[in-house]
């Protein structure tokens, strides 16, 4: 049979259409089942009165046998057996019109008894509430074929009802047919919206059939909050990417993300990812040239989300490296280490002969120069996250002067005493030189000692290599200078 909404061929027997859902209308079997049955009824009490009628017969026959042989016995001189007054003859003939009455009754009761049969059957046959119990039974002995036929049959007495309809979808299912029942199922869904019971039976057909698309189609025409629970672990959403498809001039840094539970999984070669892929963990780094990114969202069910590609292109310029432009060497006279500014990114260095990272220290001028020797490291840490090459400088100072490090050091402290500050718990150290207008300097940091701890103190002091003189010194970062000061 052939579909008249959308031509598809229908398999004998199947109620609706596995493609469109469509309802066919077919001549019912159960009206076979019917009329086979009321001939069954009449055959029966058919035969009932001519098993009646066959015993009259035979009782004629024998009536009319003892009257032939009384005749016999006549012709050949033969003396008769007498006949007895209980003998089936003077029964027969005592009874006379009696048993015509008799026969008549039983016959009329046999006709009784079919019609009321014939009755019952139909009376049957028509019960709504005794159809559905035998399609439930049969259901329940798993003859699926037959509670299908049945439970059309009770469509035909009640076209919408649901629990017949119900009891097709799962008969269907059973018989792993599920094309069939979610035909059957969607159209119940259409009658009966507010019914959860068959969502989760299309759910599960669904999943069966892998049909992720149905799945999503059906969430999003269902408005029902408690409904709309059941597609919690079926609907996946798509990755978003933190950055959109394009050009750039510089290497970015890609997030994935996904609004609900499931493991992101990728690619970067263009084909569709799976569990076996890369696992996404951390931001993906998009280096010089061409990149395609493939994402797809995989719950714990084991469904996959549709898959999202973006594709992108680098142009990342060549990372410059640190300028320096104090000259690494000897030093007699204490200079500033200066370097060119850069507004790509941030300089950052070390001075304990470590390779600077994107942690170390900030380059902030000015910068003093180590007494003694010292190694400096500078790194370009770009905005995009590239680091530059390591550009590194050595120095060594050795200011000349009357005073050296150690009086520089102690100078601080007797000036500090002699003004009345408490300093017996506090340790000086010059670490660095500095010159200005023709003169060098010690610079000297103070340190509070507590539990053989050391705290930085925010006043530093200037120390005159020349004449002994103490100041206190403050950076300027506006001019990339000290600002001298009177100790107090």
């Amino acid at each position: 049979m052939i579909c008249p909404k959308c031509g598809t061929a229908i398999k004998d027997g199947y109620l609706y259409c596995s493609k469109c859902g469509e309802e066919v209308i077919m001549v019912p079997d159960f009206e076979l089942e019917l009329e086979e049955g009321i001939e069954q009824t009449i055959s029966e009490v058919a035969e009932m009165m001519a098993d009646s009628v066959e015993d009259l017969n035979s009782q004629e026959e024998k009536e009319q046998e003892i009257t032939d042989g009384s005749d016999i016995a006549a012709d050949v001189n033969v003396e008769p057996e007498p006949v007895k007054d209980g003998s089936v003859r003077n029964k027969v003939k005592k009874a006379g019109p009696g048993i015509l009455v008799i026969s008549a009754v039983i016959l009329g009761l046999f006709f009784v008894y079919g019609i009321v049969h014939i009755v019952s059957v139909l009376n049957d046959y028509y019960s709504f509430e005794t159809q559905l119990k035998k399609a439930q039974e049969e259901y329940g002995e798993r003859d699926y074929e037959a509670a299908i036929r049945t439970a059309r049959h009770v469509m035909s007495l009640e076209p919408k009802d649901e629990q017949s309809r119900l009891l097709i979808a799962d008969s269907y299912s059973a018989m792993e047919k599920y094309d069939e029942s979610i035909a059957v199922l969607e159209d119940l869904a259409e009658d009966f919206p507010q019914d959860k019971s068959i969502y989760e039976r299309l759910l599960k057909n669904y999943e069966i059939e892998g049909d992720m698309e149905s799945i999503i189609r059906l969430s999003e025409k269902n408005i029902d909050p408690d409904i709309s629970a059941l597609f919690e672990g079926y609907v996946i959403q798509v990755p978003e990417f933190s950055i959109d498809s394009g050009t750039y001039y510089e290497c970015q840094e890609l997030s994935l993300t996904s609004s609900g539970d499931g493991t992101i999984y990728y690619t970067l070669d263009k084909t569709e990812p799976t569990t076996s892929s890369l696992l996404y963990e951390t931001p993906i780094t998009l280096e010089d040239g061409e990149t395609t990114v493939t994402a797809v969202c995989i719950n714990n069910k084991g469904i996959a989300g549709e898959p999202v590609s973006k594709t992108y292109y680098i142009e990342a310029a060549e990372a410059i490296k640190p300028e320096i432009l104090t000259e690494p060497g000897e030093y007699s006279v204490a200079q500033l280490i200066k370097l060119s500014e850069t507004e790509a990114g941030t300089i950052r260095y070390t001075t304990d002969g470590t390779e600077p990272t994107a942690d170390s220290k900030e380059y902030e001028p000015p910068v003093p120069m180590p007494l003694g020797k010292s190694e400096f490291k500078f790194i370009i840490v770009y905005d995009s996250g590239v680091i530059s090459e390591v550009v590194t400088a050595k120095y060594n100072l050795s200011i000349k002067g009357t005073y050296d490090a150690a009086y520089a050091q102690n100078a601080v402290q007797l000036r500090l005493i002699a003004l009345g500050h408490p300093v017996m718990d506090h340790e000086f150290t010059a670490k660095y030189g500095y010159s200005q207008d023709g003169r060098n300097y010690y610079i000297v940091e103070d340190y509070a000692v507590t539990d053989g701890k050391k705290k930085k103190q925010e006043t530093v002091y200037a120390v005159d290599s020349q004449t002994g003189e103490v100041f206190t010194i403050v950076r300027n970062t506006k001019k990339g200078d000290y600002d001298f000061g009177v100790v107090i």
